[in-house]
């Protein structure tokens, strides 16, 4: 068996992106666990940090798993851990990955399952060493999808392991068009969307992927903010950082946008990765206009692009159930992993 240790860092210009990226390419990480998404987070975080902790489990002079981690001064901004036995993360927490991502993992390249366990057992430890010597008040991972390997690990450590959120996504195999993935919908849903999209289109409304431009993020993040304000939530997107890490992002975020005219009632941000389009943030001035919904029109702009890209999957994120499952979404349910007091 050959020897297994930890390497920490607190920079991702620190790290050796090349085998980086190699395991999280191996493992189908999201686009949260890209360098571009990590540089990006790192310069421009939407919400503040203390420090940032990137674990690389290295053997045989190899990387063989990651997991980038932030020091939170708020470790449980939406009360999650809270509602599920954990307060003491509402203090100073050591978590892995962000609150922004809902898709956390510890991606690995195993020979095989007791390997994996070995690999994955050995970055929970570190992670709890990690958290000892920041005194914080909890270490742990969020929005870990239900059936992930390293739940069973953390389990078996003494780790406390609940049930948080509902995440959701929308499978696009055998998509090869908007319209077969429209067929697939129950018959008021697709008849409602078809009706949005004549009525759209009859009033001049035009759908374009575009890349983000900084001017533009300006009336995106106002859309975003506008809607996030609904559900308390407006502070999550801070002009000024929201921009520049968008921008830092290049080629992984593409801005979508609804305009009629002169304006824009629709707007949002979608993130790339190799399978997957992440319906990341968007936004819109208004439920309704001239009898069609602008939200519905950005879905649909949004999961015909993913079509058109040949992805296998749209992320929808989490919450808002209602709407996504009407879109065809299936529910994953997330958990949070704490290590025992």
């Amino acid at each position: 068996m050959s020897a297994l240790h930890i390497d920490v860092t607190d920079s991702i210009d620190d790290i050796d992106t090349a085998q980086w990226e190699r395991v999280a390419r191996s493992d189908a990480a999201p686009v949260h666990y890209t360098p571009a998404y990590l540089r990006a987070y790192q310069t421009s975080p939407l919400s503040p940090y203390a420090a940032t902790r990137y674990l690389t489990a290295v053997e045989s002079g190899r990387t063989v798993a990651v997991l980038p981690c932030y020091l939170q001064k708020q470790g449980d901004p939406y009360g999650f851990l809270r509602d599920v036995g954990i307060p003491e993360a509402e203090g100073t927490a050591l978590l892995g990955h962000n609150w922004y991502c809902y898709d956390t993992r510890i991606p690995v390249l195993a020979a095989d399952t007791d390997h994996r366990d070995r690999v994955l057992g050995a970055m929970l430890d570190a992670l709890v060493e990690l958290g000892d010597a920041d005194g914080v008040g909890a270490a742990g991972l969020v929005s870990v999808a239900e059936g992930d390997p390293v739940l069973a690990v953390a389990r078996r450590k003494g780790w406390r392991v609940a049930p948080i959120v509902t995440r959701f996504q929308l499978p696009l195999h055998g998509f090869t068009t908007y319209d077969s993935y429209l067929a697939s919908l129950g018959g008021k849903t697709r008849r409602t969307i078809r009706q949005y999209l004549r009525r759209a289109a009859d009033r001049g409304v035009t759908a374009s992927v575009e890349a983000p431009e900084p001017d533009f993020l300006r009336v995106v993040c106002d859309l975003v903010r506008l809607t996030a304000a609904k559900h308390n939530s407006a502070g999550m997107y801070p002009e000024d950082a929201f921009i520049d890490f968008v921008m830092g992002l290049g080629e992984r975020a593409r801005v979508v946008r609804i305009d009629q005219g002169d304006r824009t009632p629709a707007a949002g941000v979608v993130l790339l990765d190799e399978q997957r389009l992440h319906m990341w943030v968007g936004g819109a001035s208004h439920a309704t206009i001239d009898s069609f919904s602008p939200n519905y029109l950005l879905w649909a702009a949004e999961i015909r692009t993913a079509i058109e890209l040949g992805k296998q999957w749209v992320e929808g994120g989490r919450s808002n159930r209602t709407m996504k499952e009407r879109h065809g979404m299936t529910a994953l349910p997330l958990y949070a992993c704490v290590a025992g007091p």
